[in-house]
C-alpha cells in the first residue's frame, strides 16, 4: 500500500499532520542548521562542530516525512531544501560507492571496522528509505542511484562468500530500508543482503569466533580510552557494563540482539528501538520469504512484548541506562525510558504482522500508540519534542537524577526522537486501512479517504475520534461486485453497532473484526457507535508499580492528573472507581479537549514523616486531563496510575 492509496481529508489528524508539516519539521530542521548537521555535509567545520557518526540518518529521517508528505502534495520550497540536503550527501559518495561523509571526511581508516557501535549501516538504511520515498515523491532518481550504488558496495563486503564479512549492523534499520527497496524495485539483491543480516546475527555461540567479540578485540588496540567522567550518567553506566563485556558476553550480546540466531529468541531483549526495527524486518521476511520459523518467532516476540513488558500508553523499554528492555513486568512509571522511537518502531512491527495476518490486536496496538504516546511526544504548538515518556512526574525527583525533567525540548543533542516523529505523522495514512485476502479492512477510525483500487471501491470516512465515538464511512465508488469490509472491533469496545444506510446490520465476528459482506453500491452509507464511556483500568498485579491502582481511558484515549488542575503531591490522591464522570469541554492552550471531572479522596496533610495510624481520608474533585496534553502549562506534577479505593 502506498501512501498515494489513503489520505487524511479532514479532523483531528488532519490538522496533527498540517501542524507536523507546517511547525514540527521546520522546527527540527532550524535545529539540525543549527547544530551544525547541514555544515558537516560539506566539511565546514567554521564553528569547530564534532559530527557524531549519525547525523546523516537523522536529516534522512527528516527528509523522508517531507517525501511522505509531497506524495500527496507537491510542495516546491520543501523540495528545494531536501534537494540541497540531497547534493551535499551525494557529493560524499566515493567512487566505490561507500557514502558516509563522517567516515570519509574525519575516519577513513575506520570504514566498517567496528559495525557493533559505529552506525555506518544505520546511516545507510535511512539513507536508502529516504531515498525511495524521494523517487516516489519526485520521480527524480539522483538520490535512490547513489544509494543502490553504496548498496552494491556492501554486497561486496559482506556475505558468507569467500573474502567477504560475516558482520551484521549494531543497530538495525537497514534491513528495514532493503526491503524497501525490494518492494519498490523487484530487484531481489535488496531481499537477499536484508535476509542476510538478520540470518547470520547470532549464528556464533562460541566467544571466540563471535563477530562482535572479534571485533573488539582488533580495536583494543586502535580506539582511544574514554574518560567515562566527562560523559552524562547514563553513558557512564553504559561504559562501565561495555569494559567488562569479556566477563559477561553472552549477556550483554542481548543489548545487540545477537545473543543467539532472530528465530531462536523469544524474549526481546536489549536496546529496545534496535530490537523492534529488527522484529519488524523479520515480519517482513517471513511474509516476502514465505518463512514460517521466523514468522512464530515473531508471535513469540510479540507476545513477549505486549503481556510482560509495554506499557499502558505503548512505551517499550523501561531502562535508561542502555535504552533497554530488562525483564518481565519491571514497568517503573517516574523512571519510564520509554523511548519515543521505541514506540514508533513498534508501530512498524505491529503494522508489518498485519501485512500477514487478520488480528484487531496489530491495529489496537496502533492505535493506542497513535492516541497517547505519539501525540504526547509533540508539545501541541509542534515545536518542542519527548525523548523518553514517563507515566508520572515529579521536577524535583528527576531533576535529582539528572533526568529530562518532563518538559519537551526543542533539541536534543542525539535528536533521532524528533525526525522520526515528523516522519511517522507524515506517513501515517498508511496505518488506517489494510488489506487481507483482497478485502478491505478498516483499522483506524481517521478522516480519510481510501481508493481500493483492486476491488473498484473508494470509501470516505468521517470520524470524530478522538472527542466522540462515532464514524461514518460512505461508499463514494463501487464497481456494484460482492466483497467483504472488515472493522475493526477496538479491545476497549467488544461490540460496535454498525448501521446500513440507516438500519442496524448483523455482523460476523472475524479475529476481532466485524465483517459485512455484501454487494456494495455507490452511496451506501455506514454508521459506526463505539462506548466512550470513561473506564478505569488496572494492571497484572505483578507490575510492583501499580498495585492497588488503576489508570483512566476514554475510548483510545489515556488521561492523567496534572499539577496545573489538582495541586502538588498527586500520589495522596484516592480515586473509587464507582464514582461517575462528569464530561467538560475545555481547553489546553489552543487544544479543543474533554476533560474528566470526579469525585475522589486525598490523605490529609500532616507534619508528622511517619505515622502509627491511618491518615484519614478527606472527599476532594479530582479533575483528568488527556495525557497527550500534559506538561503543555510548563513544568509541573503529572500521574497516570492513581490510588485505588
Amino acid at each position: 500500500m502506498n501512501i498515494i492509496d489513503a489520505k487524511i481529508n479532514h479532523g483531528f489528524w488532519k490538522e496533527r499532520k498540517e501542524l507536523n508539516k507546517n511547525t514540527s519539521l521546520y522546527a527540527v530542521l532550524e535545529s539540525f542548521e543549527n547544530s551544525g548537521r547541514i555544515r558537516a555535509l560539506t566539511g565546514d567545520n567554521s564553528k569547530k562542530e564534532r559530527p557524531h557518526i549519525f547525523w546523516e540518518s537523522d536529516l534522512a529521517k527528516l527528509m523522508e516525512g517531507a517525501f511522505f508528505s509531497m506524495q500527496q502534495e507537491k510542495d516546491e520550497k520543501l523540495e528545494k531544501i531536501c534537494d540541497s540536503i540531497i547534493d551535499k550527501i551525494i557529493a560524499n559518495q566515493e567512487e566505490d560507492g561507500y557514502l558516509n561523509y563522517f567516515f570519509t571526511k574525519h575516519e577513513p581508516e575506520n570504514k566498517f571496522t567496528n559495525l557493533r557501535d559505529r552506525h555506518e549501516l544505520y546511516c545507510a538504511g535511512h539513507l536508502l528509505e529516504s531515498a525511495v520515498e524521494h523517487h516516489k515523491a519526485t520521480g527524480n532518481s539522483k538520490f535512490f542511484d547513489a544509494m543502490e550504488k553504496y548498496i552494491d558496495h556492501i554486497i561486496s563486503k559482506f556475505g558468507k562468500e569467500e573474502g567477504k564479512m560475516r558482520g551484521y549492523p549494531g543497530h538495525q534499520e537497514i534491513e528495514l530500508a532493503l526491503v524497501k527497496a525490494y518492494e519498490h524495485t523487484n530487484n531481489k539483491k535488496f531481499l537477499d543482503l536484508a535476509t542476510y543480516f538478520i540470518d547470520e546475527r547470532g549464528t556464533h555461540t562460541d566467544p571466540n569466533t563471535h563477530y562482535y567479540v572479534q571485533e573488539k578485540e582488533k580495536l583494543k588496540l586502535s580506539e582511544p580510552d574514554v574518560d567515562p567522567s566527562s560523559l552524562p550518567s547514563w553513558m557512564r553506566d553504559f561504559i562501565s557494563f561495555d569494559r567488562d563485556f569479556e566477563n559477561k558476553v553472552f549477556r550483554d550480546l542481548q543489548y545487540w540482539q545477537a545473543h543467539e540466531r532472530p528465530v531462536d529468541q523469544k524474549t526481546a531483549e536489549g536496546h529496545s528501538v534496535r530490537a523492534l526495527y529488527m522484529f519488524t524486518a523479520m515480519a517482513d521476511l517471513a511474509r516476502l520469504n514465505n518463512d514460517k520459523e521466523m514468522l512464530k518467532a515473531c508471535k513469540t516476540l510479540w507476545r513477549n512484548i505486549l503481556d510482560k513488558r509495554m506499557y499502558v500508553h505503548s512505551g517499550v523499554g523501561s531502562a535508561h541506562i542502555g535504552e533497554r528492555f530488562t525483564f518481565d513486568y519491571d514497568l517503573p512509571n517516574d523512571m519510564a525510558y520509554a523511548e519515543t522511537c521505541a514506540t514508533i518502531a513498534l508501530i512498524y512491527f505491529a503494522n508489518r504482522m498485519a501485512k500477514i495476518e487478520l488480528n484487531s490486536e496489530y491495529g489496537d496496538i496502533i492505535e493506542n500508540s497513535l492516541y497517547n504516546l505519539l501525540l504526547a511526544s509533540t508539545s501541541l504548538d509542534g515545536k518542542g519534542f519527548f525523548y523518553d515518556n514517563y507515566l508520572e512526574c515529579d521536577p524535583g525527583y528527576l531533576h535529582s537524577q539528572q533526568r529530562r525533567h518532563g518538559v519537551r525540548d526543542e533539541y536534543h543533542t542525539c535528536s533521532c526522537c524528533p525526525p522520526n516523529i515528523t516522519r511517522l505523522f507524515a506517513s501515517m495514512d498508511m496505518y488506517i486501512y489494510n488489506i487481507f485476502e483482497n478485502s478491505l479492512v478498516v483499522d483506524q477510525y481517521i478522516s480519510s479517504e481510501f481508493n481500493f483500487k483492486d476491488q473498484g471501491i473508494k470509501i470516505n470516512q468521517t470520524s470524530d475520534f478522538p472527542h466522540k465515538g462515532y464514524s461514518k464511512i460512505q461508499i463514494i465508488e463501487s464497481n456494484n461486485s460482492e466483497s467483504s469490509i472488515y472493522f475493526r472491533i477496538p479491545s476497549w469496545d467488544k461490540k460496535i453497532s454498525i448501521l446500513l444506510n440507516g438500519s442496524k446490520v448483523d455482523y460476523e465476528t472475524v479475529n476481532g473484526y466485524a465483517k459485512i459482506n455484501r454487494n456494495w453500491q455507490k452511496d451506501d452509507m455506514l454508521e459506526l457507535s463505539f462506548d466512550f464511556s470513561p473506564r478505569y483500568v488496572r494492571s497484572n498485579p505483578n507490575i510492583r508499580y501499580n498495585v492497588r491502582k488503576a489508570c483512566l481511558f476514554r475510548g483510545p484515549v489515556l488521561y492523567c492528573l496534572e499539577e496545573n488542575d489538582n495541586g502538588k503531591y498527586l500520589n495522596k490522591f484516592v480515586i473509587d472507581a464507582d464514582n461517575s464522570f462528569d464530561e467538560v469541554n475545555d481547553k489546553i492552550s489552543s487544544e479543543n479537549i474533554i476533560s474528566l471531572n470526579t469525585k475522589g479522596y486525598k490523605f490529609e496533610d500532616t507534619n508528622d514523616l511517619y505515622l502509627e495510624s491511618k491518615p484519614n481520608l478527606t472527599e476532594t474533585s479530582l479533575k483528568y486531563i488527556p495525557y497527550y496534553c500534559w506538561s503543555n502549562r510548563g513544568e509541573n506534577e503529572m500521574l497516570v496510575w492513581v490510588n485505588e479505593k
